[in-house]
């Protein structure tokens, strides 16, 4: 019993856990305020919930800033092409959704769109959290992580899209949506991404130190 509630006991790993995930979903919200920033605010988060799997977070606050800042650069030119892309989406849905024969065939175009979107944001922005690629780079890395890692990327799409629903479509757990409506469902999609990106990066150290022989340690 003494080491449920000792510091390194499950519950106490478990509350350190909720706290950090309430912190970032607190963060993120404010840093998605002005729309323009909310991949930035993705990408910082995807950043820190890395971290948090390697036990190695720190000070969440001050390293979620320090990587916004750096992220506004590169994340939201990928952030500004993917609200277009849904944005287009979202307008031929308007136009096509009362149509019949024709129409009805463009509505499922739209409806594979919108999946196709979604497919590519669960690799997005944790890409854009520890790699630097140029903007087309991160749109062909993380198109080959959608066909290659298919079943983490479904997976990726129900968690992000099931969790939130149900926050959101309930006004008993509004509360929670706020704690945790983006955090928790992220972290749960970190614990699938990250052997994946860990693995990138550990191919990437092996080829730059081939590459570069007097750098190994």
């Amino acid at each position: 019993m003494g080491n449920i509630f000792s510091t390194d006991g499950f519950l106490w790993r478990a509350m350190r856990d909720l706290t950090s995930l309430i912190i970032i979903n607190i963060i993120t919200i404010i840093c998605s305020i002005p729309i323009v920033t909310a991949g930035a605010a993705a990408a910082s988060m995807h950043y820190v919930l890395y971290q948090m799997i390697e036990d190695k977070e720190g000070h969440i606050v001050r390293s979620y800033m320090k990587q916004f800042k750096g992220n506004l650069k590169s994340a939201t030119p990928i952030w500004l092409i993917m609200l277009l892309g849904t944005g287009i989406l979202f307008f031929e849905y308007s136009t096509f959704k009362n149509a019949d024969g024709a129409g009805r065939a463009v509505i499922m175009f739209v409806y594979a769109g919108f999946l196709f979107l979604a497919m590519l944001s669960v690799w997005l922005f944790p890409l854009t959290a520890k790699f630097v690629y140029p903007t087309y780079a991160y749109f062909r890395n993380a198109f080959i992580l959608c066909i290659t890692r298919l079943l983490r990327t479904v997976a990726m799409v129900v968690i992000m899209s099931v969790i939130p629903f149900i926050l959101t479509h309930d006004l008993r757990l509004a509360p929670l949506a706020v704690l945790i409506g983006i955090s928790l469902p992220s972290y749960f999609c970190a614990l699938i991404y990250h052997p994946v990106l860990d693995q990138m990066i550990k191919q990437m150290r092996e080829r730059k130190e081939e590459d570069d022989p007097e750098d190994k340690v």
